[in-house]
């Protein structure tokens, strides 16, 4: 891995940290809204039938209400953090989530999902974003990973803070079909 790339991502990370704070937990909330109003006239979000989504951490596009929301109506998968890996299990309501081995994310409890090429759409949170669609995480390569193996449509999600002109990248990061933000 490039130093120099890493170092980059080190102070992007930093410098879209310090922006998150300055935002409370309910706007972050209510700045999510419009995201997932977009998200849901995307054709590609109203032809899918299965899509991956993601329990949202408390600096992230909030998802809690918009997961069980969808679930009623498409199969919803969330990722599960295994190790270095995210295993996808199939969100069956509230009260199937336990407290994930990583950050304390509620994940489902339950069988791994298998049929990856299901997948329709994946809506995927970053800590930021450029306008050639390239997705910058938390550094630990997670969605990367599992990227590798889906191929179907992905929404790269977040505020409108979180996109830059430009943000480091390297031969291992995946880029978005797309990236919403308000």
């Amino acid at each position: 891995m490039n130093q120099s790339i890493e170092v980059a991502k080190k102070k992007v990370r930093k410098e879209i940290k310090s922006i998150k704070e300055t935002y409370s937990y309910p706007q972050k909330k209510e700045m999510s809204q419009p995201i997932l109003d977009m998200l849901e006239q995307l054709p590609e979000f109203i032809q899918a039938k299965t899509i991956m989504l993601y329990w949202s951490m408390k600096d992230e596009v909030y998802t809690h209400e918009f997961v069980s929301k969808w679930a009623q109506k498409k199969k919803v998968i969330l990722p599960s953090v295994k190790g270095n890996t995210l295993d996808l299990k199939v969100f069956q309501g509230l009260d199937n989530l336990i407290e994930g081995e990583n950050y304390g994310i509620p994940e489902p409890e339950g069988s791994i999902f298998m049929e990856e090429d299901e997948i329709d759409l994946i809506i995927i949170p970053g800590v930021a974003f450029d306008k050639d669609n390239n997705r910058m995480g938390r550094g630990k390569a997670y969605y990367d990973r599992l990227l590798n193996s889906l191929s179907a449509y992905k929404v790269g999600v977040c505020f409108q803070f979180q996109v830059l002109d430009h943000i480091p990248v390297d031969e291992h990061d995946i880029r978005m079909d797309c990236v919403l933000y308000q």
